[in-house]
């Protein structure tokens, strides 16, 4: 699987040459290159920069991750709060649809409504680099 910025991982193995030592500590991705891969902790101040090559020896990427209100599956970040839904693509194209006080709030359709939003600009990104 390809390894892009936002995706969480979890550390597998120690780095022992490192004395890096955080196993099932989950780090979030925070930038990718051909030359490395760079982390930071979620619960804990410390981050991490490896070799894409030596990447999966030490980490696991955790393609689907449930917290309270976020979650993230397929490379696309949702984050659902009160009457309000989020979504991030890969390409950090962000939608947001927000559920008025006098309506019923519908997840699914809060989904539909900004995963679309953030669609537009991710095409609309898309199209400027090609007429540039």
């Amino acid at each position: 699987m390809k390894i892009e910025v936002g995706m969480k991982c979890k550390q597998v193995v120690a780095i022992e040459k490192y004395d890096f030592d955080y196993v099932d500590q989950e780090f979030e991705i925070t930038k990718v290159t051909d030359t490395v891969v760079m982390g930071k902790g979620l619960e804990i101040g410390v981050g991490f920069g490896i070799k894409p090559s030596e990447f999966e020896v030490y980490f696991e990427l955790l393609h689907e991750i449930k917290t309270k209100n976020t979650y993230i599956k397929d490379n696309i970040k949702v984050i659902q709060n009160d009457r309000v839904t989020i979504v991030i693509l890969s390409d950090g194209s962000k939608g947001v649809s927000k559920c008025l006080p006098q309506d019923t709030y519908d997840a699914v359709k809060g989904y539909d409504i900004a995963y679309i939003k953030a669609k537009i600009k991710s095409l609309k990104k898309q199209l400027k680099q090609l007429s540039k």
